[in-house]
């Protein structure tokens, strides 16, 4: 391992679950039930959560799931034991050669279908899910464009996909997809442009007190740094508008430095994922250093991609 290759494992990060039983509500109370990693710890890391399904005793998440040793997402089923609030099962049910994150669950039909981003591969792809066997199978392309972090939502008048896409993943404008079926052709009606970086989704649209919510990642100083929960509008020419509402930092001691995932199931229970470092220490360190470099000019400071 040469110097650059030992300085960028300092600068790892590492992410961590939390369960908000009563969804948004306790987000915006803090009232987070923060998952141990179990026998996982310090080997590998969790992040971009979605709720499977949940019972009494566990709940099941799909996840992008980070081994240091692989050092590329793949798509993982986790089971999280509600009484010890800790990871007791890890199962990867989608691996590539290229990366792997957000694992976008979708129901449709009584099928379950995932769309987890691959941008590496120039498209969205359809997945379907089989339950039993714990295993991902490819259906189709539904958009041929490198999509990031890409959401369903579906109303009356059809099926819609919003994203943002490379080159500019992180930056101020989020386009927006429309088709009549679920696995149609879809076609671009609309970009939205922000003043802020936050056009990246953070995770599905949910009703919240009677409100379409959709939740976006801050990266206006870095990547993921916070999350942003806006109210979302639809004119009479089906155009979305966004307006800001509630903006979360993480409250973690530990994993302070972001956040960039929140999902609520349809029955209530929400899931998020919080940032920090695999080395703290280390990482705080480095971390502020860079800082005074790009205070002296002597390094260009973040900007969103």
């Amino acid at each position: 391992m040469n110097l650059k290759q030992y300085k960028k494992q300092l600068q790892e990060s590492a992410w961590l679950l939390g369960i908000c039983e009563n969804g948004f509500d306790d987000l915006k109370s803090n009232r987070i039930h923060w998952i141990d990693n179990g026998k996982y710890e310090g080997k590998k890391w969790f992040a971009d959560p979605f709720i499977l399904e949940y019972n009494d005793e566990r709940i099941i998440l799909l996840v992008e799931e980070f081994d240091y040793k692989v050092h590329r997402g793949r798509i993982a089923r986790l089971f999280v034991d509600r009484k010890s609030w800790e990871i007791t099962d890890c199962k990867i049910i989608l691996d590539l050669e290229t990366h792997l994150s957000f694992p976008m669950i979708w129901r449709e039909d009584n099928h379950i279908y995932v769309c987890p981003e691959n941008y590496a591969s120039g498209a969205l792809n359809l997945y379907e899910y089989d339950k039993e066997g714990e295993f991902l199978t490819l259906i189709k392309p539904l958009i041929k464009k490198k999509l990031t972090d890409a959401i369903l939502y579906k109303d009356e008048t059809g099926y819609y996909i919003l994203s943002t896409y490379i080159p500019t993943p992180n930056g101020k404008k989020l386009t927006v997809y429309h088709s009549v079926n679920f696995d149609g052709n879809y076609e671009e009606v609309q970009e939205v442009s922000f003043k802020e970086n936050i056009a990246r989704n953070a995770g599905k649209m949910f009703v919240y007190n009677g409100n379409l919510i959709r939740p976006a990642q801050v990266c206006n100083d870095s990547y993921g740094q916070a999350l942003s929960f806006q109210e979302v509008k639809r004119d009479k020419d089906c155009l979305y508008s966004f307006k800001e509402k509630y903006r979360f930092l993480s409250p973690h001691l530990h994993y302070k430095i972001g956040s960039h995932t929140f999902n609520q199931h349809p029955n209530g229970m929400a899931v998020i994922d919080v940032k920090g470092w695999r080395y703290p220490i280390v990482g705080f360190l480095i971390k502020r250093i860079g800082n005074i470099f790009v205070k002296l000019g002597l390094k260009n400071a973040y900007r969103p991609q």
